[in-house]
């Protein structure tokens, strides 16, 4: 008996032992804000100081402004190719959101969705805007529509993409069956959430972007990289289980008083928020139109940027005087 207590704790400290290697092997440090700076700042890029906030920007064309908010996990680089079409026509500025890409953290530690609405608006007016056209992605759509409810008469046009914001209690079940294991059951989970802040392994990054498109083989190695830099920017990861403690009411019966023309763009293949939260949105906004695109997922602007930025401009100037 004695003996097999002893295997049986030999193979313990051992089991332990390699979970406390595998576990360091994907320990990653933040990446200072200089290093990601040298490599995704660009020409088109600036900070913009707003409070205590410094927001980076991307800045392009001429003519009526179009605020572009990304979503969750995200950065202003998913309107990349929307920024170069739609900088055609239209001055574009697509921001990092604090918590994301080189913002990075809020020195106030706030990054609700109303929070997020009323800095926008500030960073609006210190640009110079008065009214503006919005469109965001997923979260980025409750932060796009909230600007809307906040100020109704400055915002010309709506865009909302796969945005949150419809959900109903029912419809939790149906997530987590899709998504049986994603970074959200990780940081809502109370210790891993904790070891996020510094064991964060890229292939979740991968994973993520595997549940987010529908056609995989758009996604590049280069792409992940950049995710995975930029959630690992300097204070964006203890930014992130901060963020997913502050919860905003959604005001969604609040839409039906939005009487800005509303465009809806949805990938009928989102894993993360059903395509019937686009028929919400199209039945409560009463100027709206929808479009589902049957060859995407959760992020089409990304996925399917051609299309859908084609889709957009039509819509923006259609609706332009």
């Amino acid at each position: 008996m004695k003996k097999f207590f002893k295997i049986l704790g030999i193979g313990l400290v051992s089991l332990i032992g390699i979970l406390l290697i595998i576990l360091l092997s994907f320990y990653k440090s933040d990446i200072p804000a200089s290093e990601n700076n040298e490599r995704y700042f660009t020409e088109e890029s600036q900070f913009i100081k707003i409070d205590s906030n410094k927001i980076h920007i991307r800045k392009m064309g001429e003519g009526s402004p179009v605020l572009l908010i990304h979503g969750s996990f995200s950065s202003l680089h998913t309107w990349e190719i929307w920024q170069e079409k739609l900088s055609e026509d239209f001055t574009t500025i697509a921001v990092d959101l604090p918590g994301h890409g080189l913002t990075g953290p809020n020195p106030q530690e706030k990054y609700d969705t109303d929070f997020n609405a009323s800095l926008l608006w500030k960073l609006m007016q210190k640009l110079g805007y008065d009214t503006i056209a919005v469109a965001g992605n997923s979260m980025g759509g409750q932060v796009a529509y909230k600007m809307a409810l906040q100020k109704p008469d400055q915002i010309k046009k709506l865009i909302l993409i796969n945005s949150s914001g419809a959900s109903l209690k029912a419809d939790t079940a149906k997530f987590k069956d899709q998504n049986a294991f994603s970074v959200f059951s990780l940081i809502n989970h109370p210790l891993f959430s904790k070891l996020m802040t510094s064991i964060t392994p890229k292939f979740l990054f991968e994973m993520s972007l595997e549940q987010v498109y529908y056609d995989e083989s758009k996604i590049t190695a280069e792409k992940i990289q950049m995710y995975y830099d930029l959630m690992l920017h300097q204070g964006n990861r203890e930014a992130t289980l901060k963020r997913f403690k502050q919860k905003a009411p959604s005001q969604f019966e609040e839409l039906k008083t939005i009487s800005s023309p509303s465009l809806i763009i949805w990938g009928e293949h989102d894993s993360w928020i059903p395509v019937s939260h686009a028929h919400r949105f199209d039945s409560i906004l009463p100027n709206s139109k929808l479009i589902i695109y049957d060859n995407a997922g959760h992020v089409p602007m990304e996925e399917i940027p051609i299309k859908t930025a084609k889709d957009a401009v039509e819509f923006l100037k259609a609706t332009e005087n």
